[in-house]
């Protein structure tokens, strides 16, 4: 998020403005929170709307927060956004409040976002998921300028503006399956790992970490993945013939290949269709193995690296509870 951004985000949380939707389909894009607001009767009265967006997946996190032009409004949204829906699944509503002054994390829910860059530590996100939509019905000015400056559009604008270009990608051969990878402690720490794996390669996005099936999860190794866009068909490449069986820190190694289609395929109900996985690591996977029910390997310990991360960075965004 825009460190510049921070400021008028804690204004809105004093102020009441802003208010947190949750239980939204991860298929769910900014235009239908709109659509549902505005269904509502807060087309004019919607300041701004808080969302983030997976780059490569098109995934949000579940929830995003609405800020309104004044505290009333907001109220009024309290009252009578419960009950409505966006693609046949409730929204639930509540408020935002400030950041307590003992610096404990509030739950994500009451006001929490999950990413942030620029902040002390020296963490830089990949891909900056969250931002504002709501303002214009094209792109931002700023981002505009971003992109004839040469600069990585970052936020949902440019998350939605990158996955239109998913089909040439996968024709380009430029996206990858990077599998192998433990179970994620949060997204910078996912991000982190992905950064200190593919350190030496030019890569654009990283999605975020996925959870294999539940009978994929019994058998023994690390089965967690993500799918990582490289600059070009040659990066990826490199990639493939400099990674793939490449020893983990911590036991395992990394399978890294071609994806076997586009990209993730959304269910009515929010689910993934897992068939967009890399087609060797998904029928290694359902295959039975030997030794299947075996104890499941611990958690692999993050690197010193990443725990000089997790220390200094609270997982829980200052974006919205301050």
């Amino acid at each position: 998020m825009d460190a510049s951004a921070e400021p008028q985000q804690r204004d809105a949380v004093a102020e009441g403005r802003r208010i947190y939707l949750g239980n939204l389909l991860y298929s769910v894009k900014p235009g239908d929170v709109e659509d549902m607001l505005r269904q509502a009767g807060f087309g004019d009265s919607l300041d701004k709307l808080h969302i983030s967006i997976d780059p490569i997946s098109g995934r949000n996190p579940g929830y995003c927060f609405a800020e309104f032009v004044t505290r009333d409004e907001a109220e009024r949204a309290l009252e009578t956004l419960p009950g409505s829906s966006i693609f046949q699944r409730p929204v639930k509503v509540g408020p935002c409040h400030p950041k307590s002054s003992s610096g404990a994390s509030s739950q994500s829910r009451w006001g929490g976002s999950a990413t942030r860059g620029g902040e002390s530590g020296g963490y830089n996100p990949t891909f900056q998921r969250w931002g504002d939509w709501r303002g214009s019905d094209a792109r931002p000015a700023r981002q505009q300028q971003q992109r004839e400056g040469g600069q990585k559009e970052q936020g949902p604008h440019g998350a939605i503006r990158h996955l239109e270009s998913r089909s040439q990608r996968f024709a380009d051969k430029a996206q990858l399956y990077i599998g192998g990878l433990g179970k994620m402690i949060n997204q910078e720490q996912h991000d982190a790992e992905l950064q200190e794996i593919l350190a030496g390669f030019e890569y654009v996005a990283i999605s975020k970490r996925i959870t294999p099936r539940a009978e994929t999860r019994a058998t023994p190794g690390n089965h967690h993945y993500c799918f990582v866009d490289f600059s070009s068909a040659e990066e990826a490449e490199r990639a493939i013939k400099e990674l793939n069986g490449k020893p983990l820190e911590g036991g395992g190694s990394l399978r890294v290949s071609l994806p076997r289609s586009k990209g993730p395929a959304f269910e009515q109900d929010g689910t993934t269709n897992h068939g967009w996985r890399n087609g060797g690591a998904s029928s290694r996977q359902s295959a039975p193995r030997e030794g299947q029910g075996q104890e499941r390997p611990a958690r692999r310990e993050p690197t010193e690296k990443q725990r000089a991360i997790m220390t200094s960075n609270n997982w829980r965004s200052r974006a919205a509870a301050v």
